[in-house]
């Protein structure tokens, strides 16, 4: 269950809706109090129930509403809503047209009593939507469509059965559909509100440190996190219900005496009686303290920076421990405070080895080291321009921006992460960054090359389109890093006899063969082969050129949700083996054919 977007509208300084991606590690820079913590804020509302108040809106925007949407990917998440067979929101159609899972949240904050609506985001079908349907009422559609079921007899006929075959049958008779939000009850037997029982269920809990939180020992999470621990090796090595029955009987012994005496001066309306909670957790509190041979001197008594060393620790040991739990969100706010610039690099590889196990990481941060270290991708971008919040992500960073905002000189470290590498390999997207190294994985696995990209020192950067590519040049970015460089771009051809568009753009910015290409086929998702779909386990029959334009053909497919929509490459490359990519990459089987092995052999070429 991990958290991809996060949706704002009226909060805080952010008026109008304003929509943040999230990756495993979200590194949220800019100046002092431009509204960094904004995000995490908005996070810890949502997940931890805290409202928002009058002070939480936004002071441009008049409505009295605050809302906020996480969407998730929940992909394989099993969940039980209303019967004991195991269901997933995709194939119950209860997520978004590219498989996520979208909760909104809506606070009316001119209430005394300030409670959220909850909002789930699904396909509707325009006639006979059944998604909320009864066992009668699903049996009596089917019988209209002439679908085959019965009552409900456990795994062969039940009313997940029943939805799957009205869903296959609409889908192959193209009923009209939409995406729409629908209020989840809060009350009451409804499938809706068992749904949203569900969601609750499956929901990432988010640990919150606060910049003016004493981010040390006694925090809520850490002793959280031993309480926990220790809970579950009483109950593990410990008949606890056995020790409780014990006690209880013996204080029932005396509790029975207390409510006797009480309700004999009692009506019969107002008789009594005693309850005897347990509370295991309770049992443990952890702390660490310094050894002085004048004795032990708690962490609390020491400077900031040595209780964030120990938090540090912390956090390297649940980057080692195996996660096993539901999904853990950490937000932190300027964690690098009190640190020297060293410790906030070690601070950092402490974090990202935290998103290695399985945790999803937040920070807020305008420390160049830490910038510095981060990929660009990872790095959510806030500035202030009078009244108006401004957010950039992706391809709409610039470093050259970012330098400027945060005052880092040109020698500065957020130019530390290039000191290794040996050529600059500059594509449009993420996407592109994530197949191109799939690739190169995969072909050194197979034997066609004796290293990786990585391996000879190219660093595959995203740097956006021909737009994006204009920006890096006028602002000398490319020279300043004084590495050598090689572009690779869409050609966005809609034909084989095509001219490129991007290929002239480049040609036109100065760059020539030596420097720069675009792709044979039309994008990358062009070189996921058809077959690879018609070859999964519940195959997908879907057809497309080289030239085709593959995002929007999946993106309107009756199977637009497995197939990713237009994150079909996001969703599907990574699975491409060595056969699926040499039949895409060189269909002739000969090694001076294939494209790959060209653009390898040129990189190679300029490293030398």
């Amino acid at each position: 269950m991990k958290l991809v977007n996060i949706v704002l509208k009226n909060y805080r300084g952010i008026k109008d809706e304003t929509k943040i991606r999230v990756n495993n590690f979200c590194c949220i820079v800019g100046k002092n109090d431009v509204g960094k913590s904004t995000i995490l804020k908005a996070v810890d509302a949502f997940l931890n129930d805290h409202a928002p108040s009058y002070e939480d809106k936004n002071i441009y925007n008049t409505s009295s509403i605050i809302e906020i949407e996480l969407q998730f990917d929940c992909s394989g998440r099993e969940s039980i809503i209303d019967e004991s067979i195991p269901i997933t929101f995709a194939e119950e159609e209860l997520v978004n047209e590219h498989g996520l899972l979208c909760i909104k949240k809506k606070w009316d904050i001119s209430q005394k009593t300030i409670k959220p609506k909850i909002y789930i985001l699904r396909k509707k079908y325009q006639n006979d939507d059944f998604a909320l349907m009864t066992e009668k009422e699903l049996i009596s559609l089917c019988k209209k469509l002439g679908i085959d079921t019965q009552k409900g007899n456990g795994e062969q006929f039940n009313n997940k059965e029943k939805r799957s075959k009205l869903r296959s049958f609409y889908n192959n008779n193209y009923y009209s559909y939409k995406f729409d939000y629908e209020e989840l009850p809060t009350t009451g037997q409804t499938r809706m509100k068992k749904i949203l029982e569900g969601i609750k269920d499956i929901l990432p809990t988010f640990e919150y440190f606060k910049a003016d939180s004493s981010l040390s020992d006694s925090d809520t999470s850490v002793q959280k996190y031993f309480k926990d621990k220790a809970y579950r090796l009483l109950k593990e090595r410990i008949n606890t219900n056995d020790i409780e029955d014990n006690i209880r009987k013996e204080i029932k012994k005396s509790l029975d005496l207390i409510t006797g005496k009480i309700n004999s001066v009692l009506s019969a309306e107002e008789q009594i009686s005693a309850k005897i909670d347990f509370d295991w957790s309770k049992l443990i509190s952890t702390s660490f303290k310094c050894n002085k041979e004048e004795g032990y001197i708690p962490l609390n008594s020491r400077g900031d920076g040595f209780r964030r060393i120990t938090m540090m620790s912390y956090f390297e040991m649940l980057a080692e421990e195996k996660n096993n739990d539901k999904s853990v969100i950490f937000g932190f706010e300027e964690p690098e405070t009190f640190l020297h610039p060293e410790t906030q690099t070690l601070l950092y590889n402490k974090l990202i080895a935290m998103t290695e196990n399985g945790y999803q990481v937040m920070i807020t941060t305008h420390a160049p080291n830490i910038v510095a270290e981060t990929n660009i991708g990872d790095i959510i971008f806030v500035q202030k321009n009078g009244t108006d919040y401004i957010l950039r992500q992706g391809e709409d960073i610039s470093i050259q921006e970012i330098v400027e905002e945060l005052g880092i000189k040109g020698d500065n470290t957020i130019f530390k992460v290039f000191d290794n590498v040996k050529l600059l390999f500059l594509v449009e997207g993420s996407d592109d960054v994530k197949a191109i190294s799939h690739i190169s994985q995969v072909y050194k696995t197979a034997g066609k090359i004796d290293k990786t990209l990585e391996q000879i020192g190219v660093l595959l950067v995203c740097i956006g389109g021909c737009d994006s590519l204009k920006h890096w040049t006028s602002l000398n970015i490319i020279r300043k890093l004084n590495k050598p460089f090689f572009i690779l771009l869409d050609s966005d051809k809609k034909a084989p006899d095509d001219i490129s568009p991007n290929l002239n753009k480049m040609i036109d910015l100065g760059y020539t063969s030596d420097n720069c290409q675009v792709t044979r086929k039309r994008e990358i998702e062009n070189y996921i082969p058809s077959s690879y779909f018609s070859s999964l386990q519940d195959p997908i029959t879907i057809n497309y050129s080289d030239w085709d334009d593959v995002k929007d053909i999946c993106k309107r497919h009756a199977e637009t949700i497995r197939l990713g929509g237009k994150k079909v490459c996001d969703k599907h490359f990574t699975n491409l083996s060595y056969s699926q990519l040499r039949s895409t990459l060189c269909p002739t089987d000969d090694d001076n054919d294939d494209e790959f092995l060209e653009i390898y052999g040129k990189l190679k070429q300029m490293i030398i």
